[in-house]
């Protein structure tokens, strides 16, 4: 619930995916085109993508195998096409892992927080180091899907509800931009979420079967509206 909660400082709140520039040019009007917006980016980018990427991190290290997280890592940087999405996605990254490494300090310090509760072994939590040692001398990028794939490891959390965490933390800051642009309401958002919950739930059972060969995304259109955003004067979100 921690990592998943909006509360959560990944940065997720400031990116709208290209939404921005999308309304901005009236390709998204309103919540019907937010609803489709989202599953579209599911269906060719969150799942097949981000979802496999965060799993084969996972295995990365349950293996301990630090090599695997610095190749899939390097892996997806090099598919996004766009350079404030790269950037905005390493960001993200660092910071989950260093909220991670925050929060198993806490383990032992206060007595009322059972153990297992953060599964942060010292195996995890120096894999956790290692991969940020990886990161500040540039061997990795440090993407999202692939911290946010070790901070789910180190907490101990299941690849089913990682992958849900995953899709729902991405829809819910693509609801949260359209509402603050104002083309949504609140009780709207609330209404997308019900609406993709089937979808959510289809995805997740099918997607923990997949490996690197299974790799793909194609959103060429979103590409391009994000491409139109990072030279845009005025922004509201990152990207």
């Amino acid at each position: 619930m921690q990592l998943s909660d909006s509360f959560f400082p990944s940065g997720m709140f400031g990116m709208s995916a290209g939404l921005e520039s999308l309304v901005k040019y009236n390709k998204i009007k309103d919540d019907n085109d937010v609803l489709k917006f989202i599953k579209q980016q599911l269906c060719f980018q969150i799942v097949p993508c981000d979802c496999i990427v965060t799993i084969i991190a996972m295995d990365a290290v349950y293996n301990n195998n630090i090599l695997s997280a610095v190749d899939i890592d390097k892996i997806y940087y090099s598919m996004k096409l766009v350079k404030e999405v790269r950037i905005a996605s390493t960001r993200s990254g660092q910071q989950i892992l260093n909220c991670i490494l925050q929060m198993s300090n806490t383990v032992g310090e206060d007595r009322m927080i059972p153990s297992n509760i953060l599964q942060t072994d010292e195996i995890k939590r120096d894999f956790v180091d290692r991969f940020l040692y990886k990161i500040q001398t540039r061997e990795s990028a440090g993407t999202y899907p692939v911290c946010f794939g070790i901070a789910a490891s180190c907490l101990g959390l299941p690849k089913k509800s990682s992958i849900r965490i995953m899709m729902y933390s991405y829809s819910v800051s693509i609801i949260g931009a359209a509402v603050r642009m104002g083309i949504i309401h609140h009780l709207d958002g609330q209404k997308i979420l019900a609406a993709i919950g089937k979808s959510v739930n289809t995805f997740s059972e099918s997607v923990i079967r997949k490996s690197i060969i299974d790799i793909w995304q194609l959103n060429p259109l979103t590409d391009i509206f994000q491409m139109i955003h990072e030279r845009e004067d005025s922004r509201m979100f990152i990207t």
